[in-house]
């Protein structure tokens, strides 16, 4: 009872506050049926002994099994509240998390870097989030309801309403182009967009539109082809190509303009082999040789070649390669390719007229050489005689003297030779001749020209001095043209001392191998030095110039010819001052012609 009032008072006390429990409810009712059948067996008429017993043994039973069945259902009970307290704190927080991520998508909607539209079929603005609207200067309500098409240039709206005609064909399917968008302001904006066509409930089409800005990346790409368009433009007027070749593989990518030059078909890369079919015969070998060694030493190199073209014409390129290491640690060249056949006419043309300007040099020289050129012919001429004369003394004697008569017809011919010899010589700097290059030895040369000059040297009282090397290899030059220039070269030492009378006059002729080259190929070096007046820094610098002299009746041609005579053999002719009084004048020749030589 006492357990039973604890349970029931407090709910009595405060029956508002908190209705009854199932369990509760039943302690009562098995409370009150119990206090009823007490009640009873007080007050009714008094029962059997063994009825009375048994009453109240069912009374305890029922008792028992009522307060068994409460404990159970109170611990069902617990339990199912628990449950439900459980679910209840579950579904709350699965409410507060799917609060906090709407609010961070919401969040990410409209602040992310990019621009979401959602329009409807017909093109009007359903959505925008805020970071799109600012993008274009508007707030989101200006462009809520509004047609999307006033944030597009007037010429490209027809492709607005294609793009999006795409989208509601294709339902589902992302769609992507670029385009420019127009602010409030006006400025415009590079944009790329991705765009799908969905339903909404109730079967409504609908675009949702990402928008991103790449108006730096356009700025970029627009740079980049109008760069690209102006190096293709200057490669086109330069006739100049580029190319790029990976030694590994062999592989060769080429500009447009290398492809123009070369007339093949434009292609991602292209092989040596299929260039070297382009190639002029005679240069194939040579060029393939400079291939080779430039990919097993992995140098710079520079070379010149033909290209015979399929109608039969003839072009001249000029390339030239840089040696880099790729990030593989592979080696690969990048290089430029120059048709040069305009500028070799030119060339050409520059050279016959220079051939005929030199012919007329020579011929003035040997005009001014006359009186010289005569002493060496009659020299030869006069002993011709005086041995003829001789020769009929002893063949008039009474006896004749044979061996005598053989020995001044032998000296006859001796000189006659002799002096056929000075006139082929002067023959050979007259005739007008094209380029005849072929091994040459400079010391031979030099001695032929000084047998022309001997007089010249003789009347000057000028002493000559030869320091020829001995065993010199043979150049690969053109002996009229050589010849020229040591006689050029002779002439002015010869001038320069004219006004020397404190000192004796020297000229001193020297050949050597250059001491300052040191490669395989080497070169020859042929000096002249005079001790005549000298020459100032001044004049030293303007010498070669053409139309440039310090005579009072010279043209200024001479050693601008000298000049090109002998950079056409791949040398280089120089002056200096000597320590003493005069100067020397010198020039290289190289051992054998280098591979770009064409």
């Amino acid at each position: 009872m006492l357990d039973g009032q604890l349970l029931v008072l407090p709910m009595m006390r405060n029956p508002t506050t908190k209705p009854w429990s199932t369990e509760q409810r039943l302690l009562g009712g098995m409370v009150l049926a119990w206090a009823g059948t007490c009640a009873g067996l007080l007050l009714g008429p008094e029962p059997a002994a063994t009825a009375h017993l048994a009453a109240l043994a069912a009374l305890i039973a029922a008792l028992a099994a009522a307060l068994l069945m409460m404990r159970v259902v109170g611990r069902t009970q617990r339990q199912m509240e628990a449950a439900l307290r459980g679910r209840a704190s579950g579904e709350e927080r699965a409410i507060e998390a799917l609060r906090n991520s709407e609010a961070q998508w919401k969040e990410v909607f409209e602040h992310n870097p990019v621009m979401y539209f959602m329009v409807d079929a017909t093109g009007l603005v359903l959505s925008v989030n805020t970071f799109g609207a600012a993008q274009l200067g508007y707030t989101v309500d200006e462009l809520l309801g509004q047609s999307v098409l006033q944030v597009f240039a007037a010429e490209d709206r027809d492709m607005v309403q294609r793009n999006v005609a795409a989208c509601l064909d294709n339902i589902g399917q992302t769609q992507g182009w670029e385009i420019r968008k127009v602010r409030k302001d006006g400025s415009r904006l590079w944009v790329r967009e991705n765009a799908k066509a969905v339903r909404r409930l109730g079967d409504q089409l609908i675009v949702l539109i990402a928008c991103e800005d790449i108006t730096e990346r356009k700025q970029a790409e627009n740079a980049l082809q109008q760069s690209e368009m102006y190096l293709t433009e200057a490669q086109r007027l330069s006739h100049t190509g580029s190319f790029g070749w990976h030694v590994a593989n062999g592989e060769m990518i080429w500009s447009e303009e290398t492809f123009r030059i070369f007339e093949f078909d434009k292609a991602p890369c292209i092989k040596h082999g299929t260039v070297l079919q382009r190639v002029h015969p005679n240069d194939r070998t040579r060029v393939q040789r400079t291939i080779d060694r430039a990919s097993v030493d992995g140098k710079d190199f520079e070379h010149g070649y033909r290209l015979l073209m399929p109608n039969g014409a003839i072009k001249y390129v000029h390339a030239r390669a840089h040696a880099v290491t790729n990030i593989s640690g592979d080696t690969e060249f990048i290089g430029a390719v120059t048709d040069v056949t305009a500028r070799k006419r030119a060339e050409s043309e520059l050279h016959e007229a220079q051939m005929n300007l030199a012919h007329v040099t020579r011929v003035t020289a040997l005009g001014e050489l006359a009186a010289s050129i005569a002493h060496e012919v009659n020299q030869p001429l006069a002993a011709v005689v005086t041995n003829a004369a001789a020769c009929l003394r002893w063949l008039n004697r009474a006896a004749p003297d044979l061996n005598e008569a053989r020995g001044a017809v032998r000296s006859i011919i001796s000189d006659g030779n002799r002096a056929g010899e000075v006139i082929q010589r002067v023959r050979a700097l007259v005739n007008k001749t094209t380029d005849q290059k072929a091994p040459l030895d400079i010391n031979a040369a030099i001695n032929e020209v000084i047998g022309l000059v001997q007089h010249e040297l003789q009347s000057h009282l000028i002493s000559l001095q030869l320091d020829l090397a001995p065993a010199l290899p043979p150049v690969i030059a053109d002996r009229i043209q050589l010849q020229q220039v040591i006689l050029n070269l002779v002439l002015n030492g010869i001038e320069a001392m004219q006004p020397v009378t404190d000192r004796p006059r020297e000229l001193v002729i020297r050949t050597r191998i250059d001491p300052a080259k040191h490669d395989d190929a080497g070169q020859i070096l042929v000096t002249v030095t005079d001790c005549g007046v000298g020459i100032t820094t001044e004049n030293a610098d303007r010498l070669f110039d053409a139309f440039y002299t310090t005579k009072a009746s010279g043209m200024g041609m001479g050693l601008s010819i000298c000049r090109s005579i002998v950079e056409a053999h791949r040398g280089r002719l120089s002056v200096a001052g000597n320590t003493g009084p005069g100067a020397t004048f010198q020039f290289t020749l190289p051992l054998r012609e280098e591979d770009h030589a064409w």
